[in-house]
C-alpha cells in the first residue's frame, strides 16, 4: 500500500501573493495537475491525497473530480508546511508499514522513475530522500563573512518526492507536536531531528524536478515544458 500525498498549501507569498502558485496556468494545464497525473498514473500509487488551502479546497476538488481516480481527500492545509504534513497523516487510513510519499505540487515535473526509486527504496529504509548534486560551491557564512568552504561533493540538493513507512514519520511528528522550537523546512528533517538512529535513503532526483518559489521560476518551467515536449 502506497499513499501519495501532494502538499499544494503554500501561500506563495514569493512566487505572487495574489494567486496561488499551484493553480497557475503551465502550458495548457495548471500546475498542480502535472504531478497529479503522474501521480495518479503509476501503477503502484493506491490512494493520493491533495492537501490545500481552505478557501481553495472547493476549486481543488473540483479540478481533481472524475480527472484524477485515485484522490480520495482534498483537505485543509496548516500555517506550515510541517502542519500540512501532519495533517494529512492524521487523514489517512494507513498501517505502520504503509509507504508514504510526499511531493511538492510546486514540482511539476516529477517522473515515474522517481516515485518508483522512492517506493522501491523504501523495501530497504523507512525514509527516502530525492536529491541531486550540487554543481555550485558551498559557503558557511556568519554576518557576511565566510567561515568555510565544504567539499561540494560531500552535498546534495534535496527535492521532493520524500518518502517514509508510516509509522515512522508519525513517530517523528508526534514528538514534533511537543517541540515548538524547531522549524523543519522538509519532512526528512523531522525525522533526522526526533529519530536520528533513521538511516534516510538517497535517490537521484533530476535537475528539471524544479520547485516553483519566485515568479520567474514560471518562465524556466515553461522552457522545461517545451524541451519536455519536443
Amino acid at each position: 500500500m502506497t499513499i501519495g500525498i501532494l502538499l499544494a498549501a503554500g501561500n506563495s507569498t514569493r512566487f505572487n501573493g495574489r494567486h496561488s502558485k499551484q493553480l497557475t496556468k503551465l502550458g495548457d494545464q495548471k500546475v498542480l495537475e502535472y504531478s497529479l497525473k503522474v501521480f495518479d498514473s503509476h501503477s503502484e500509487i493506491n490512494e493520493i491525497v491533495v492537501v490545500t488551502q481552505s478557501d481553495l479546497i472547493r476549486i481543488v476538488t473540483d479540478l481533481v473530480n472524475d480527472s484524477f481516480p485515485k484522490v480520495t481527500k482534498v483537505i485543509k492545509g496548516g500555517e506550515s508546511r510541517s502542519q500540512s504534513s501532519l495533517n494529512a497523516l492524521e487523514n489517512i487510513n494507513a498501517s505502520g508499514n504503509t509507504k508514504i510519499l510526499f511531493h511538492d505540487a510546486a514540482r511539476p515535473f516529477v517522473d515515474t522513475e522517481m516515485i518508483t526509486n522512492c517506493i522501491n527504496a523504501l523495501d530497504s529504509y523507512d525514509a527516502v530522500t530525492t536529491a541531486i548534486p550540487s554543481s555550485d560551491t558551498l559557503l558557511e557564512i556568519s554576518t557576511n563573512e565566510v567561515l568555510s568552504i565544504p567539499k561540494r561533493e560531500n552535498y546534495m540538493h534535496a527535492q521532493t518526492p520524500q518518502g517514509f513507512r508510516f509509522e515512522v514519520i508519525k513517530k517523528a511528528y508526534e514528538f514534533l507536536k511537543t517541540n515548538n522550537n524547531f522549524a523543519p523546512t522538509d519532512d526528512c528533517g523531522i525525522v533526522q531531528k526526533f529519530l536520528p538512529d533513521t538511516s534516510i535513503g538517497v535517490v537521484r532526483g533530476s535537475e528539471s524536478n524544479i520547485k516553483l518559489t519566485y515568479p520567474n521560476d514560471l518562465y524556466l518551467a515553461e522552457i522545461i515544458l517545451k524541451q519536455k515536449s519536443n
